[in-house]
Parts: structure tokens; sequence; C-alpha cells
């Protein structure tokens, strides 16, 4: 049996993970719970640890404390973090929702019916009805009292199940921080002996380079938000804040991130431009919207990810970008959102288990 296994230990391997991948599937929701928890752990275990060096005389600081303090902080930046910007968003709201229409149209007639003629050139468009008509019905076709009904729904189903998930990822996240080796011991009790050593490897190494790197990951976020806001608000930008926070965030997927939010700030960029009636402002303020993010992504690039993640994954670009597009292609946003980290430990376990295999060898050298 044992010679079967040597000659077979890719086979068994791929078993191994195609029955792990199954489970992952089936309880989708736990698994999220769990990982999430595990980066608030990451993140929170260095403030654990520096209240735990906290001595006044005998006293100490009690862990227990440390770790409830601990999620109260990260829980009152979380929620202090979009409570800033949801009025900011709400008033972006409402100036898109002020755009006259009828201005608009009358200034781009010309334009207009350019358009409408090519449409209709080439069958798209009916001879009998204007694209501004045919926008305008669209929008009555979707503003409907179903649309409300269904929007009030869905916002009430948000909110059960976005505090249900909060209460869910903060209990779990309790424990671990509560219980830094609890993971651990939990997975060595399901391997076995012989493999606790290399176990304990994947678990040191896992730990130190997904720590280092969602810490990163937050200061990076920071950094551009800040950043875009100063750009933005230096070139008078209606919203800055707003367009900043989106940016911001959605760098977090790498290389396709910038690109989407540069996009979206462009489009935001445009749309307040066109509600407040300065339509003549609209190409300088996109040529202005495109230099801010250009210098802020050149920044971000050039000094803030190498300052703050310092090669943290250790893993080739070209690498890196395949991974995220097919974890795009897989999973969507969420997958590209967590293709790093998830690919940074699948190597380290490769690197551990699988390091006789050549291939293995050239993807795993730097670990």
């Amino acid at each position: 049996m044992k010679e079967l296994y040597d000659k077979n230990k890719l086979f068994f391997f791929v078993i191994f993970i195609a029955a792990i991948g199954f489970l992952v599937w089936y309880f989708s929701n736990i698994v999220s719970y769990i990982l999430i928890a595990a980066v608030v752990s990451l993140i929170g275990n260095p403030l654990v640890r520096l209240m735990g060096k906290i001595h006044i005389g005998r006293f100490k600081f009690p862990h227990l404390l440390a770790v409830i303090l601990t999620l109260v902080i990260l829980l009152a930046a979380f929620i202090g973090f979009f409570s800033f910007f949801v009025p900011l968003i709400v008033t972006e709201a409402q100036l898109i929702s002020s755009i006259n229409v009828g201005q608009l149209s009358h200034y781009y007639q010309n334009e207009i019916t350019w358009i409408e003629q090519g449409l209709i050139d080439i069958g798209i468009l009916n001879k009998d009805v204007s694209i501004m008509a045919a926008a305008q019905d669209t929008a009555m076709r979707f503003i409907s009292v179903n649309m409300f009904s269904s929007l009030i729904t869905h916002i009430f189903t948000f909110t059960g199940t976005f505090f249900f998930d909060l209460f869910s990822v903060l209990f779990i996240s309790f424990f671990f921080l509560l219980d830094p080796d609890m993971v651990r011991r939990i997975v060595l009790t399901l391997m076995p002996d012989k493999y606790a050593d290399q176990t304990n490897r994947v678990l040191d190494k896992s730990k130190h380079l997904l720590s280092r790197y969602f810490i990163g990951l937050f200061l990076d976020v920071l950094a551009m938000i800040i950043s875009y806001a100063i750009g933005l608000s230096i070139i008078g930008v209606e919203g800055a804040l707003v367009i900043a926070f989106f940016a911001g965030i959605i760098n977090i997927i790498p290389y396709l991130g910038p690109l989407i939010g540069t996009s979206m700030g462009i489009i935001l960029g445009i749309t307040t431009q066109i509600s407040i009636g300065q339509y003549g402002m609209i190409g300088h303020t996109v040529l202005m919207i495109l230099l801010v993010f250009l210098i802020v992504i050149v920044i971000d690039n050039v000094v803030y990810q190498p300052l703050i993640y310092g090669k943290s994954v250790k893993a080739h670009p070209i690498e890196i970008f395949l991974v995220i597009i097919a974890a795009g292609s897989i999973g969507g946003i969420i997958g590209m959102i967590i293709a790093v980290p998830t690919y940074t430990f699948l190597r380290i376990i490769a690197h551990e288990f699988l390091n006789q295999f050549k291939v293995v060898r050239s993807l795993t050298d730097k670990l």
C-alpha cells in the first residue's frame, strides 16, 4: 500500500484537493465567515500582542480584554469609515438625479442628431424614435412600482443578512484572537504525525506572509483614498471623496482595479459636471481626472506598494496576473480579490508537500 501511495502521490493529492474544493463550495457561506474572520484575526493579532506587552507595576493587561478592545476598535473603524462616506454617496446620488435631461440634449443636439442618423442607417434605431425618447422610455420602465417594492424587500433582506454575517464573523474572530493556536491544533489533529513539521512550516509561513499582505493591503487602500481625494480636490472635482473612496477600495483588485477605478472616476466626474450644467467643462474635467489617476497610480506602483508590501507574496507579476484572470473567470470580482492570498497559501502548501516536482520548485523557489 505504501508503494502504491508513493507512486501515485500526485494523484492522491489531486483527489484530496478536489474533495476539499467540493466541501468548500458546498459550505461556502461558513467558509466565507471563517476566511473573513481569519483576515480580521491576522490584522488584529499585532494589536492584541501590543496590548499584551502593557505592564503597570504588577498589573498585566488581560488577554481577554485585549481581544475585546481589538474587536471594538476594528468594528468602530469599519462603521466610522462607512458612516463618513455614506452621506457623501447620498449627496452624489442627489446631484446625478438633478441632471436636466432636456437642457443636456439641447446642448448636444448636433452630436445626438449625428449619432441618431448613424444608428438609423445601420438599423439599430427606428426613424420615428429619438435616442432621448428611447432612453426616457427605458428609464420609465426601469423606475416602476415593482422596482421600488423589490428594492425595499432587498434592503430589508440585506440588512438582516448583513447583521447576521457581521455577528458570525465577529464571533469566530473573537475565538481566533483569544486562542491564536486554535487553528494550528485543529489542523495538526487532522494531519498524520509524519507531516507535523511540514504542516507547522505551512502554518508559520502562511501566517507571516498573509498577515503582512492584508495589513499592507489595508494601508495601501487608505493611502490611495487619501491620495485620490487630495488630487481630485486640488483640481476642483465635485464629489472628490466619493470618487476617491470607490477608486481606493476597487484598487484591492490587482492590475484591473486601477482601470475600473479610473473609468468610474471619470464617469462620476462627468455626471457631476452635467448635474450643475457645466457642459463645456466636460472635456477638461475628463483630462484632469485622468491625469490625477495616472499620477496616483504611478505613485502607488513606485512608492506605496514597494514600501508597504515589500514583495510580500514573492511571486512574479505575470504569474499573479494570470492567477487573477483565472480567478475572475471563475468567481468574478470576489474571485479576483481573494486570488492573491489564496494562490500564496496554495504555493506554500505545494512547496512543503510537492517540492519533488520540478514545476513546483520553479513556482515556489522564492518562498
